[in-house]
């Protein structure tokens, strides 16, 4: 698909290394390519005042040149090139996209054209953004304690996908995943490729330092972590980057897993989305990874050595 990383002239502009210099403030332009249109701050234009000169001089972006009677400035403008200033939709011609946009509506990519808060419609828990717990959480809603999660979530009952409620105390650590550099997405696709399996070779979970010592637990040790759902097995890395939160004068600790690890390949490891739930947003249905719930113990599964994991 083309998308502008490859001009007319058949140049690969992904692998262009040209930085901007010293004595030359810029967003890079010339190192790689930034799709679309390569331009590297989304609603760059709303970095400028109503007559498209840049509220700040120093941290200036895109401004409107007279001179050339179009945008221009160190990034590409997220806007159309000549539209001036001062443009305001002809309501009587009932206009049409990016016509129907003035010069003071940079987020072309909301109907209006403005950044909102507050949303009128399209959302199933609009119209304002406010706080819901995980469906799976250690704590009570501390803002909303009668809503502790979002009434419109799309939840599944069904055998395997069983939800515990609030403060459970078999599982009582928020549980979050994340990718891995070395390992390409979901790890599919670089699992078996030796080089990039030997800097991630297998399954790990992060632990602070402050629970891995309170259950017992080694760093490059054997844990298991577990859920109404499934038990996975990981090796242990003890690091202070995950620090432990303060919760209504409760210490609620935080561990992370990555999701890139299979039972084939050359890196391997049990599976993170074993532990999770299946549920969906409220808006998009799209599967939530990120905030969740677990146990957490030293030693090992029953079937460990069996060629699992």
């Amino acid at each position: 698909m083309y998308c502008g990383i490859y001009p007319a002239d058949g140049q690969n502009l992904a692998r262009s290394r040209t930085p901007d210099g010293p004595g030359r403030p810029g967003s890079h332009l010339g190192w790689a390519f930034s799709w679309p249109s390569n331009r590297r701050t989304l609603y760059n234009c709303a970095a400028t005042d109503p007559d498209g000169k840049p509220w700040s001089e120093r941290k200036r972006m895109v401004w409107w040149s007279e001179a050339d009677s179009k945008w221009t400035g160190t990034d590409v403008p997220d806007f159309e090139e000549t539209k001036r200033p001062d443009y305001r939709p002809d309501w009587s011609k009932r206009p049409h996209g990016m016509d129907a946009l003035g010069s003071a509506d940079p987020f072309i990519m909301e109907v209006d054209g403005q950044c909102m808060l507050f949303a009128s419609s399209g959302l199933a828990d609009g119209p304002l953004p406010t706080h819901y717990e995980p469906v799976e959480s250690p704590v009570r809603n501390p803002l909303y304690p009668g809503e502790q999660l979002n009434p419109a979530v799309k939840l599944w009952a069904r055998p395997g996908n069983e939800l515990y409620a609030p403060e459970d105390p078999c599982f009582p650590y928020v549980l979050t995943t994340f990718r891995l550099t070395e390992l390409h997405c979901g790890g599919v696709t670089s699992r078996v490729a030796p080089h990039t399996a030997e800097l991630q070779p297998e399954m790990f979970v992060e632990i602070p330092p402050e629970l891995a010592g309170t259950l017992g637990i080694k760093h490059l040790g054997w844990t298991v972590l577990s859920t109404l759902r499934s038990e996975i097995e990981a090796k242990a890395m003890v690091t202070e980057r995950l620090r432990p939160f303060r919760i209504n004068g409760r210490t609620i600790y935080q561990i992370g897993v990555p999701w890139v690890f299979g039972w084939q390949g050359y890196a391997r490891g049990d599976v993170a989305n074993a532990l999770l739930a299946i549920t969906g947003d409220a808006n998009t249905s799209i599967h939530s990874t990120k905030a969740s719930t677990c146990g957490l113990r030293p030693g090992r599964l029953a079937h460990a050595g069996d060629g699992h994991g």
